[in-house]
């Protein structure tokens, strides 16, 4: 026996309800975007996503240096800031750990000899107040993974100051990397990066 009609769903509002659950989970926040300081690092970044950490030594000027890195990852791209200590506060050792984290960053994206990397001087903002206009460079090179034989398309931002040089790095792979959709969020993640 069917239910009265004071009691009976009408279909109008099942399709609008169902409409608007639909609307709602397509209008869910892919992006988390949160601030992260880091006193250890020295830095404040926006991520789209909690970042995890991880540390390594890495060859700079001929010396192992340590690494410190927070990295969120969202849907298969990556947004990292990476941090070296250096061991004095040295103009020219500054030059060689960003000409050294450059390299590194474009070797490992396994980039190919018809898309070379580009590179421009930017200015970082410091996260002190009032913020000091730091020199940086934008590298941007496309490339394929050789491990994997994907296309992947880097973005980073190098800037060095007082002891410490870092890198603030989106990569992008697969789809990702072949069209500009996620332009908005790269951007947001660099200009968001800000040593002390």
């Amino acid at each position: 026996m069917p239910a009265p009609a004071h009691i009976r769903p009408r279909k109008s509002f099942l399709l609008l309800f169902t409409l608007l659950w639909l609307v709602l989970a397509g209008c869910s926040p892919r992006y988390d975007w949160r601030t992260i300081v880091s006193n250890d690092g020295k830095y404040a970044a926006m991520y789209p996503a909690k970042p995890t950490n991880a540390a390594r030594d890495v060859s700079i000027a001929g010396r192992k240096l340590p690494m410190t890195m927070e990295a969120a990852n969202i849907g298969g791209t990556l947004f990292a800031v990476g941090v070296v200590t250096l061991p004095v506060d040295d103009p020219a050792l500054r030059r060689e750990a960003i000409d050294a984290m450059q390299a590194g960053l474009v070797a490992n994206l396994g980039a190919h000899p018809d898309t070379p990397a580009r590179a421009r001087q930017v200015t970082v903002m410091s996260a002190t107040q009032p913020p000091v206009a730091l020199e940086g460079i934008e590298v941007s090179v496309a490339g394929v993974s050789p491990q994997d034989q994907s296309p992947r398309r880097l973005t980073a931002r190098l800037v060095a100051t007082g002891i410490h040089a870092y890198q603030a790095v989106v990569l992008e792979a697969g789809d990702a990397a072949r069209d500009t959709r996620q332009a908005e969020q790269v951007e947001q993640f660099l200009t968001g990066f800000h040593p002390f």
